[in-house]
């Protein structure tokens, strides 16, 4: 009797200790906004001639925008210590839509959905849908950036995606104050070569004190039915519509001022390399290759320690222009209210067509379902190209996280 009472309380102590030693965490973070907007469109025609600029009856506008500054999402992370340094992970995420209660309509855990093993020495691999590297690190290149700020990534279509599905990805652990991710989303198709492959990768080095370099890269081949090339009625050769070619890089500095003030600069380049951007959208006649690039800087005020100050400002190649300007002001450690002004001026040049690049940013961002969820006249995928007019946003919100 005392041996079995013996071996069931050491039974307990062991599933304890092995309880004790796995974690899961739930999190999330609802960011809700109004947005008063003028100078968008009315109406959805574009001028789909090349050779003069488009033009919009345009309105004003009051509307509940998720996702202005922070996306709107929820998730679980649980991690397992292994001993001997290791430990293993998994992440899964999901949009959590605040305006209208809906999840995305590109899955329940399109965010994250990965597993990886982590060891203090060699690093973490991940397998499964994961965050872009390149977004990853362009998402720090300016001191208060947010969903509306950045928005430069699409307008200039220098990313491949937020996330990679059917990833590999390998993060290495710090050496000499440097990171570095890289990572490759296979095709899951057989005698397609590399067509529909995505790859990505970063580098974060803040070996200097207060400044921070990153660099990244990502990119992606169209997936072509039997792995061949598609033609149109003008007889070019084409990628098919079940993708695009499209790479893009990016570099940035960050500078620590003071302890209060930070500031930020980057430039980016986006080059899709096949007629049709989308194989939805109009086609370019006679254009086989789009590259923008987009430079701009950022400057990060901490006032106080309950008020946050930010401006950005952004400029393309095709002469699209972005101001925007923050203020940020802590209720706790959880919620902050925030208040942004966006002003931008339209593209101009003769490749102003529907979504594809080299268009105007929208005066705020929007949630990325391809369900409408959001203002009728703004594209709803967050941070997506606007249509060609110079535009106004001026939000307030409030965001919470858990």
């Amino acid at each position: 009797m005392k041996k079995s009472l013996f071996a069931l309380a050491a039974l307990g102590a062991f599933a304890t200790a092995a309880q004790a030693q796995s974690t899961v965490t739930l999190y999330g973070t609802f960011d809700s906004s109004i947005v008063y907007m003028t100078g968008i469109p009315n109406t959805t025609s574009v001028n789909t001639n090349t050779t003069v600029a488009n033009t919009f009856n345009t309105g004003t506008g009051y509307g509940f925008i998720d996702g202005g500054f922070a996306t709107s999402s929820w998730g679980m992370r649980g991690s397992e210590d292994l001993g001997g340094g290791m430990k293993a992970n998994f992440h899964m995420e999901s949009d959590t839509l605040s305006n209208t209660g809906q999840t995305h309509s590109g899955g329940l855990f399109r965010r994250a959905a990965n597993v990886s093993l982590a060891d203090a020495k060699l690093g973490e691999v991940f397998l499964g849908r994961r965050g872009n590297a390149y977004i990853l690190a362009t998402s720090q290149m300016l001191p208060v950036q947010g969903n509306t700020a950045h928005q430069w990534r699409a307008v200039n279509n220098s990313s491949v995606g937020d996330q990679i599905s059917n990833s590999i990805t390998y993060a290495t652990p710090t050496i000499m104050q440097t990171n570095i991710v890289a990572q490759i989303g296979l095709n899951n198709s057989i005698d397609n070569g590399d067509d529909g492959q995505q790859m990505a990768a970063h580098l974060v080095n803040k070996s200097i004190k207060g400044l921070t370099f990153l660099a990244a890269y990502n990119n992606q081949r169209a997936q072509n039915a039997n792995g061949l090339q598609t033609s149109i009625s003008q007889g070019s050769n084409v990628a098919s519509a079940t993708g695009k070619n499209l790479e893009g890089y990016a570099v940035g500095l960050k500078y620590k001022v003071t302890p209060a003030i930070e500031v930020g600069t980057f430039y980016s380049h986006g080059r899709t390399n096949n007629e049709l951007a989308n194989g939805t959208n109009a086609q370019i006649s006679g254009t086989t290759s789009i590259s923008t690039g987009a430079g701009g800087f950022g400057l990060g005020y901490q006032a106080t320690p309950s008020i946050l100050l930010g401006a950005n400002y952004v400029k393309t190649t095709f002469q699209a222009q972005m101001t925007n300007l923050q203020a940020h002001y802590m209720l706790s450690k959880r919620t902050r209210l925030y208040s942004q002004i966006t002003l931008n001026q339209a593209a101009k040049g003769n490749y102003q067509k529907g979504t594809l690049a080299a268009n105007s940013f929208s005066p705020t961002a929007c949630n990325s379902n391809t369900v409408l969820t959001c203002f009728n006249a703004i594209p709803t995928t967050a941070g997506a190209q606007n249509v060609n007019t110079d535009s106004r946003g001026y939000g307030i919100g409030v965001i919470h996280t858990f």
